[in-house]
């Protein structure tokens, strides 16, 4: 990872804060849960943070002697006072569509509430980590790329939560990446979270309001979401090859041409190359990037076939969610238990 921070809208990894659609209108008061109990901050351990939100997890005490799992609580960060009402609101539509959402792979809904000090509150299913701490983690410990069938096994999970949320929900994700990812265990689950700037689809999986603004996190958004032009499922599918790019090289997308600090004696010289690394970074973006840091042996060949399938600069050329889970059941029946012939082609 490089050692300074691109100065981006305050966080590089945090997505922005525009609302695209008019649903948040239909949000009722009958939203609130009475019944939900959250604690002050001070009282729930701290998890991490978003855009104007914190995430705590809420230990739940037994109820009748029976244990009852943690929660998950996004809530309201005061400290952004002057963007809270459009927070706010973001959180409510958020806790609306999860609500709507029922699917294996998808983080489950578990009320919208105040907590005792008037917060607006989004409580949901907890997972162990986040993808992309576990990425970081990896890196740190020098472990190299993770296996490929951990890889496939994440794809193929994500992929089912895409097909249940284009096909049936009419739904873009809207921005993808390994921090709104979920694990548990050994990869045993895999689930997606952070609905919080979806898109809806027609059915023919293109945007249903064709003047509503695709937010994302610009490193894994394609060519198409960065230049504001025609907006389908295929701006999640490219973020999807992004995961997959993010697990072949430890690395967030497009941040590799950034020096390092401590390979410089001259501050002025860091400087002026950074600077310059800007610029590419900025020309790269939506491209598909290069697989660096690591060589790869045959195992990895599925892989990177579905990485540079998701990855292609037409969206027409990219598959679908449907035509990956079908090529998981076709041809790459158990990732976890068995791997295919490497010397063919994924075709779509």
């Amino acid at each position: 990872m490089m050692s300074r921070d691109i100065e981006m809208d305050g966080n590089q990894l945090c997505t922005p804060i525009t609302l695209k659609h008019d649903r948040i209108n239909a949000l009722k008061c009958q939203q609130d849960s009475p019944c939900l109990r959250i604690p002050a901050s001070p009282f729930m351990k701290h998890l991490g943070f978003g855009t104007g939100v914190n995430v705590y997890l809420v230990e739940r005490s037994p109820k009748l002697g029976q244990y009852r799992s943690p929660w998950a609580v996004k809530k309201i960060n005061k400290k952004c006072g002057h963007n809270s009402s459009v927070n706010e609101q973001r959180l409510q539509e958020e806790a609306m569509i999860l609500k709507s959402l029922n699917h294996r792979n998808i983080v489950g809904y578990r009320g919208f509430s105040r907590s005792v000090d008037g917060t607006s509150c989004l409580a949901m299913e907890s997972g162990e980590k986040s993808l992309m701490s576990i990425i970081e983690d990896r890196m740190e410990k020098g472990y190299g790329p993770f296996p490929a069938q951990t890889i496939l096994c994440v794809a193929q999970q994500l992929a089912d939560a895409l097909v249940y949320l284009h096909e049936e929900k009419h739904l873009l994700h809207g921005d993808l990446k390994s921090p709104n990812i979920l694990i548990r265990g050994n990869f045993d689950e895999v689930k997606l979270c952070d609905f919080g700037v979806t898109v809806e689809l027609n059915d023919g999986l293109t945007a249903k309001n064709q003047d509503a603004e695709y937010v994302g996190t610009e490193s894994w958004s394609s060519k198409e979401v960065l230049q504001g032009t025609h907006i389908s499922d295929k701006a999640d599918i490219f973020a999807f090859g992004m995961v997959l790019y993010e697990m072949l090289t430890l690395g967030i997308p497009h941040m590799h041409v950034f020096p390092e600090e401590e390979d410089y004696d001259d501050p002025e010289e860091f400087e002026t190359d950074f600077e310059e690394a800007e610029t590419v970074y900025q020309e790269s973006l939506g491209s598909r990037p290069p697989l660096v840091n690591y060589e790869f042996d045959m195992s990895y060949t599925p892989v990177i076939e579905l990485f540079w399938a998701c990855t292609h600069e037409r969206p027409s050329a990219r598959p679908s969610a449907r035509q990956i889970t079908q090529i998981f059941e076709e041809h790459i029946h158990s990732p976890i238990h068995g791997m295919p012939d490497p010397k063919g082609k994924l075709e779509f």
